[in-house]
C-alpha cells in the first residue's frame, strides 16, 4: 500500500478527538504509578501540538492509556509512524506493533483499550500493519510481530 493512500485512510478513519480528562486517560485506577505519571504528563500538554516528542514520551506506556486515551492518541500516533522521523527513531513504531499484537495474557486488556474503536478504525489498523509488512525496513525488521498484530486485529474485526 502506498504511504499517501494509507495516510489518507488514517485521517478519514481517525479524526482528531478531544483529549480526555486526566482521570479518563488512565487505564488503571488511581494509584498505578505508571498510569498516573503518563496521564499527568499528557494532561500538561492539553491544547498543545502532539508531535514526535510527545509520541516518544508515550510510546512505552500505551498500555497505561484507557480506551478513551487510545481513541485520542491514535489519530496522532499513526500518522507519525509514517514519517521519516519514526523510521529513524524506530521505537515508537516498534512499541505500537507490540501493543497491536499482545501476548496471550494481555489480549483481554488490549481488547478493552481498543473497545472504543469502530470497524473502520480496526480495518485501518489492519491496513497499517499490512503497510508495515510491505515496507522495506519494517517487513524485514520484525515480521513475526507484524504477523501477530495482524492476527489479533483480524480477530477484532471478525
Amino acid at each position: 500500500m502506498d504511504t499517501t493512500v494509507l495516510l489518507a485512510e488514517i485521517h478519514a478513519a481517525f479524526p482528531p478527538v478531544e483529549m480526555p480528562s486526566e482521570a479518563e486517560l488512565r487505564y488503571h485506577a488511581e494509584g498505578c504509578f505508571q498510569c498516573d505519571y503518563l496521564a499527568s504528563e499528557l494532561a500538561s500538554l492539553r491544547g498543545k501540538p502532539i508531535d514526535g516528542a510527545v509520541i516518544r514520551h508515550m510510546h512505552q506506556e500505551m498500555s497505561c492509556l484507557s480506551a478513551k486515551g487510545w481513541a485520542w492518541a491514535l489519530p496522532h500516533y499513526l500518522p507519525f509512524c509514517l514519517t521519516p522521523e519514526a523510521e529513524y527513531n524506530r521505537m515508537e513504531t516498534d512499541f505500537l506493533v507490540y501493543n497491536l499484537g499482545p501476548e496471550e495474557q494481555y489480549r483481554q486488556e488490549t481488547r478493552e483499550r481498543m473497545s472504543l474503536l469502530d470497524a473502520r478504525q480496526v480495518k485501518c489498523l489492519i491496513s497499517f500493519v499490512e503497510w508495515l509488512r510491505e515496507h522495506p525496513h519494517w517487513g524485514e525488521y520484525f515480521p513475526e510481530e507484524i504477523e501477530e498484530a495482524s492476527r489479533f486485529l483480524h480477530a477484532l474485526d471478525a
